[in-house]
């Protein structure tokens, strides 16, 4: 989820409200906490309250006794992990995808690395008529090179010198690689799972495709 900086609710900075949902964690939030943390009068709050209630980033908290107490919805949760970042122009977007194609066919033609591209869809504002965008929505198929990636993996991630958080991580570090040299650290290049544009019923455009396996 991208936001813009100067994108305000009742007044308020999206940036300062996501502050508050991360304060508040999975926590209750009452008009109290909004005042306090937003630095506003009562009346203030109420607004804000109102109005994160009707765009659904709140909902009524299912456990609390009162009507009053609110906790963040799944939209507020993405609000949580919103990056910050000045929309671009469709020029910058076109030159990300041609730089993002170009890692693909690197990565592709690079062995050692434990998985490889077999396609590339882009969905969302990209293949609308917008003239900028927040960013550009690419789900990627990876395939691993070799039935014996997993344990490629595990010796990739040792030879990182990272540390690793868990086993999960560790035998998925080959995709993850695989993964960060494409997204190449950009905040404008959102990668998602292949199957999500189905699961979401979305439009979308065929960037890359290969027949290798």
């Amino acid at each position: 989820m991208q936001v813009r900086r100067d994108e305000e609710i009742a007044g308020v900075r999206l940036m300062k409200v996501r502050d508050l949902l991360r304060w508040a964690d999975d926590g209750p939030i009452h008009l109290s906490a909004i005042s306090d943390r937003l630095h506003c009068d009562r009346a203030k709050a109420e607004l804000v309250q109102n109005a994160l209630l009707e765009a659904g980033y709140i909902e009524i908290n299912p456990n609390a006794s009162g009507q009053n107490c609110y906790i963040a919805s799944d939209l507020g949760r993405q609000l949580c992990n919103a990056k910050f970042v000045r929309r671009i122009t469709r020029t910058e977007a076109d030159e990300l995808v041609a730089d993002f194609l170009e890692r693909v066919r690197l990565v592709n033609g690079r062995d050692e690395l434990t998985h490889r591209v077999r396609e590339v869809r882009v969905f969302g504002s990209y293949i609308e008529d917008a003239a900028d965008l927040g960013d550009v929505d690419l789900a990627v198929d990876f395939r691993p090179r070799r039935s014996t990636h997993v344990e490629e993996a595990q010796a990739r991630a040792k030879q990182s010198g990272k540390t690793i958080g868990n086993f999960l991580q560790l035998i998925t570090f080959g995709q993850r690689e695989v993964r960060q040299i494409l997204k190449n650290r950009s905040p404008y290049l959102s990668i998602h799972e292949f199957g999500e544009v189905e699961a979401l019923g979305a439009k979308y455009r065929v960037l890359f495709r290969t027949d290798a396996t």
